[in-house]
């Protein structure tokens, strides 16, 4: 098995996701960084989809009772095997009473422990992603405390390696594309042009529902009463007092504040890599950029990873 000594800061077990329920109010979830979940299954010779840990923020320390591969992808952890640097997106070798310790995050907000022939948890509307505000999926549908264990599987595949260009490249500072959403019009010319021009921080409180971003006041050149609306992953909401909200992979399926900008799908895995302080900023889409850049993403690692998809 895989003792967990250290849950870190919050550590879930994540998969890709349960679509289809957002009329039930359950958001698809699963991994928040869809592309390093994927990559470091790969490198351990998994399905890109096979169930993973995900550590936010760092401080997972985990021993291994049994021979195995490891891999991990995303941000940057200062991670060791006994002591013993381990490189991010390379599958290693692990021995029966090895411990690995992750620092805390740099260059990105989450990483990716994968484990040859995965692991497996509470499975919950056909997926064991951890959603913790319904207690959903993992383990009891929460974040990982010490004591709570994994059982190890026989390695589904061999080991691999990323091709040179094929790693993502992270850094404190998200750039986002994004189309303007229904009632981008009806902000004011200058907050229109703001969204664009100016970088915003993500507040402390961000998690995987969201980030309420500090930058520049953002306002309605009218106010608009709304009934609720569909939200998405990469929807940007804009509250009465003016400062954006960006929802994330668990965020809400409905809400009632104007919807500003809508990221592009092929950029909905950088939602993954915003953490507290993260500075975000949006670059206008025009109409057939999102497909073309959805297509371009597709095509570079949808060749790399069987079945795998933006």
């Amino acid at each position: 098995m895989m003792r967990i000594l250290n849950g870190g800061t919050s550590t879930t077990l994540q998969d890709a996701g349960r679509p289809g329920y957002r009329h039930l109010g359950i958001p698809a979830g699963g991994a928040a960084d869809k592309l390093n979940f994927a990559l470091a299954n790969y490198l351990v010779g998994n399905p890109w989809n096979t169930p993973a840990l995900e550590c936010t923020l760092g401080g997972l320390h985990a021993r291994f009772e049994r021979d195995t591969v490891i891999a991990l992808a995303g941000a940057e952890m200062w991670a060791q095997i006994n002591g013993q640097n381990l490189p991010n997106f390379t599958a290693v070798p692990v021995k029966a009473g090895d411990i690995l310790t992750l620092s805390f995050a740099r260059h990105g907000v989450r990483s990716y422990l994968a484990v040859a022939g995965g692991l497996s948890g509470q499975e919950d509307f056909g997926s064991v992603s951890t959603y913790t505000l319904a207690a959903l999926g993992g383990v009891e549908g929460r974040a990982l405390q010490a004591g709570d264990n994994f059982a190890l599987s026989e390695p589904i595949g061999e080991r691999q390696k990323i091709p040179s260009g094929l790693v993502p490249y992270l850094s404190s500072h998200v750039i986002l594309r994004a189309r303007p959403a229904p009632e981008f019009e009806q902000l004011t010319a200058e907050s229109r042009r703001h969204l664009f021009v100016n970088a915003y921080a993500a507040s402390p409180q961000t998690d995987r529902m969201g980030a309420r971003l500090r930058g520049n006041k953002i306002a309605l050149a009218h106010n608009v009463s709304m009934i609720s609306a569909p939200l998405l992953p990469g929807t940007l909401q804009l509250p009465p007092d003016g400062k954006p909200i960006l929802a994330l992979v668990d965020g809400h399926c409905t809400g009632g504040y104007a919807r500003c900008l809508q990221v592009i799908r092929a950029d909905l895995w950088q939602l993954g890599q915003i953490g507290p302080g993260t500075r975000v900023s949006f670059r206008r889409c025009f109409i057939g950029e999102d497909e073309r850049a959805l297509a371009h993403r597709n095509s570079f690692y949808g060749g790399l990873m069987d079945g795998f998809s933006f």
